[in-house]
């Protein structure tokens, strides 16, 4: 298991290791086109914004490739990092932009990625 999603929406993974985030429960009468970042501690944006045409589906995934997990650094000596991360679907036919909640559906709620340092480079 290279990536874990909780029940309150935190990611936890290694760096440089792959995964999917599955997005579910979206409108399938819209033709969204859904987006994922990811934050540092200081808001900055790490990489680019993923996105995904959703073509009128209930749900979505997206796939988070060792590259894109390996912008996500551990300070030497820390045991891991914590980043956050969100989720925006975007109706294509209008101007129609809607953050999604993941897990609690609140304002203020912050989703987390959970980084450990790389144990291995592999391939």
């Amino acid at each position: 298991m290279a990536l874990a999603i909780d029940e309150k929406g935190t990611i936890t993974l290694y760096q440089g290791d792959s995964g999917e985030i599955a997005v579910s429960g979206l409108d399938n009468s819209k033709n969204y086109m859904v987006y994922f970042a990811i934050q540092d501690s200081k808001r900055n944006l790490i990489g680019s914004e993923l996105q995904v045409a959703a073509n009128k589906t209930e749900s979505v995934v997206f796939f988070l490739t060792p590259d894109y997990t390996d912008l996500l650094k551990v300070p030497a000596g820390k045991a891991y990092e914590i980043y956050t991360y969100g989720i925006k679907a975007c109706e294509a036919e209008s101007s129609t932009e809607d953050t999604l909640f993941i897990f609690d559906g609140s304002y203020g709620t912050q989703n987390l990625i959970i980084v450990y340092p790389r144990k291995v480079i592999g391939t």
